[in-house]
């Protein structure tokens, strides 16, 4: 995320480059686009973040469910050889 400002502040001149490259007069907008992609690109990113950790959540619940599961058989077959 952080090679675009790294770009920046390497290559000052970056946003009149290319601001003069898609014909924009001024450079502010051209910034302005470009704030715009990086914002548009983190909410993305949180997006993504955000189904991961619903799907984590899941997994963790049905393990859950299972592990205890487990548990209730070992414990009945536990009794059941007990009483045999």
């Amino acid at each position: 995320m952080g090679i675009p400002f790294l770009g920046l502040a390497l290559w000052p001149d970056a946003m009149g480059t290319l601001a003069n490259w898609v014909h924009i007069e001024y450079r502010t907008l051209s910034l302005m686009f470009v704030a715009a992609f990086l914002l548009l690109m983190v909410l993305e990113l949180l997006s993504i973040v955000s189904q991961q950790d619903r799907k984590i959540t899941t997994l963790a619940q049905m393990v859950g469910i299972l592990m205890e599961k487990q548990e209730f058989l070992e414990k009945s077959e536990a009794r059941n050889q007990k009483s045999d």
